[in-house]
């Protein structure tokens, strides 16, 4: 894939919403497979996008629910298309401290769709060469949502100068 193909392919980037993941028991490769397909796209150079080595420190560190029963749901696949866009910016610990403060006021189903949502127009605007700020989705601005929309346009960023200039 050239250049001009990856910045078209980052800036439709879609993230799939929640009602979109499966939700039924899935075990860790098929796991990584849909994470890894759903992420392709703004994945980095030289950057595995999960392994199940990463899925146990997530673990471990508090940034995942563990699975049940050896398999991974809905809510599994969701934090872990987070992690996977923010680990290139953030720490596993600042992304499960993220987690924390989300929970406190969104269910998870919100916070994950919101978070798509914002970090889709953070790559817009990103690739979106007339300098132009996309506006915010909040509909009420709170610390939750400056935080999230400062976590997606650092992401964002990232994948912008990845593609674009290395």
């Amino acid at each position: 894939m050239n250049r001009e193909e990856a910045i078209q392919e980052a800036r439709n980037f879609h993230c799939p919403r929640y009602h979109e993941l499966p939700d039924i028991g899935l075990y860790l490769e098929q796991v990584i497979n849909v994470v890894t397909s759903a992420l392709t796209p703004i994945s980095l150079q030289g950057n595995e996008i999960i392994t199940g080595a990463m899925i146990s420190n997530y673990i471990k560190n508090n940034a995942l629910p563990s699975p049940v029963k050896k398999k991974y749901y809905r809510q599994h696949l969701c934090y872990m298309i987070v992690l996977g866009i923010l680990k290139q910016v953030f720490t596993v610990q600042q992304i499960g401290q993220f987690f924390q403060i989300q929970q406190e006021t969104y269910d998870l189903q919100t916070a994950y769709d919101y978070f798509c949502t914002e970090f889709e127009n953070a790559l817009r605007e990103a690739f979106d060469f007339t300098g132009e700020p996309l506006p915010s989705l909040e509909t009420k601005r709170t610390q939750q949502t400056i935080l999230v929309r400062a976590m997606v346009l650092a992401a964002a960023n990232r994948v912008y100068v990845e593609k674009v200039y290395l």
